[in-house]
């Protein structure tokens, strides 16, 4: 999934920092998951906690981080996955109209053009039918969210946008006139007790205690829940109230992490009341916070402080940016590491 401050790209320098600075831990905390590709490299390593604010990457971390198995649908009786992929024109036509929330509101009969009415009827009918499982018993709590998740997961390669669901592009992309495909998500069992919330990072922080803190919050002033407001609708199917061109969520959630007045307030606040032995942030030097800032927090509140800096064209590369960002200039990753007494 293309997602704002993906870190994929950076596992191998993470797990460097971790490897030098690290001679042991059990856990490991993604506060801010996003889509869960920190938390799941991890997994292997330790046992993990994961959260993050929107619902739909609560659900990732649901099925893929809480889930050390596939499951197995035994009530089911059949495998829902390979169900949905061989649906049937008619079986899905029979939808009734009150239930077709995102045909009627983000395909072309709805005004919008982030999927085509095909996918969009199609993904109408995979929530309904999901939740009518939930609701009779037929699938469990972890397969629910097992489902969701591959269906988040499949969304964004039939979406017709450039990157985000900030805005649909005027013009269909080839790809989201492709029949929308759901693929089976590969989950590790690391065979401990991992634990994913779905909750504001300084709230939770207050409340969970670990080895190693793993800090990655939102660089600017981009809110991720306007930029993922469909798969946000998708993951909780509440058929909200849309608005504006778009079709934003009415009551979108905002990060504090996102608000230039807040945002160092919000940081130091975190770093003081977490309970963990090692932090270890990630950031970028177009963020919202200055290097400066980030550092008298963590040596306010933490000892060993080290910062590592990764070069922008090391991270993402020059043809993926295609020339609109500053690549030839200063722009860098960073990582930052502090032990802190607990």
């Amino acid at each position: 999934m293309r997602y704002i401050g993906s870190k994929k790209l950076l596992l191998g320098e993470i797990e460097r920092v971790i490897d030098e600075n690290i001679e042991s831990a059990e856990s490991f905390c993604d506060i801010f998951s996003g889509t869960a590709s920190v938390a799941n490299y991890f997994k292997s390593r330790f046992r993990i906690l994961s959260n993050d604010l929107m619902y739909f990457s609560f659900c990732i971390q649901k099925g893929v981080i809480e889930n050390n198995i596939r499951p197995n649908f035994n009530k089911l009786g059949f495998d829902p996955v390979e169900y949905f992929n061989n649906l049937k024109e008619n079986e899905i036509e029979s939808l009734p109209n009150k239930k077709r929330f995102c045909l009627n509101n983000y395909s072309p009969a709805g005004g919008r053009m982030y999927l085509s009415g095909e996918n969009a009827l199609k993904i109408d009918f995979i929530r309904t039918k999901i939740n009518d499982w939930l609701k009779k018993e037929k699938i469990n709590e972890s397969e629910f969210y097992y489902l969701i998740a591959v269906l988040i997961e499949a969304i964004p390669f039939v979406s017709n946008i450039s990157g985000t669901y900030g805005a649909y592009n005027k013009f269909w992309d080839k790809r989201a006139l492709k029949d929308l495909t759901l693929k089976e998500i590969e989950i590790l069992d690391n065979k401990k007790n991992n634990t994913a919330f779905n909750t504001d990072a300084n709230t939770l922080i207050k409340n969970i205690e670990g080895d190693i803190l793993y800090i990655d919050p939102p660089y600017n002033k981009r809110q991720y829940s306007s930029n993922y407001h469909l798969l946000e609708t998708v993951a909780k199917y509440d058929f909200p109230i849309l608005k504006g061109v778009t079709g934003i969520r009415e009551n979108e959630i905002k990060s504090d992490y996102c608000k230039k007045k807040v945002v160092l307030n919000a940081f130091e606040d975190l770093v003081k009341n977490a309970k963990f032995k090692h932090i270890i942030v990630s950031y970028s030097t177009e963020g919202l916070m200055g290097i400066n800032e980030i550092e008298n927090v963590l040596c306010k509140y933490g000892t060993n402080y080290k910062m590592y800096e990764i070069d922008y064209r090391r991270f993402k590369s020059r043809g993926k940016c295609r020339g609109k960002c500053n690549c030839e200039g200063n722009l860098k990753e960073l990582i930052f590491y502090a032990r802190k007494e607990v």
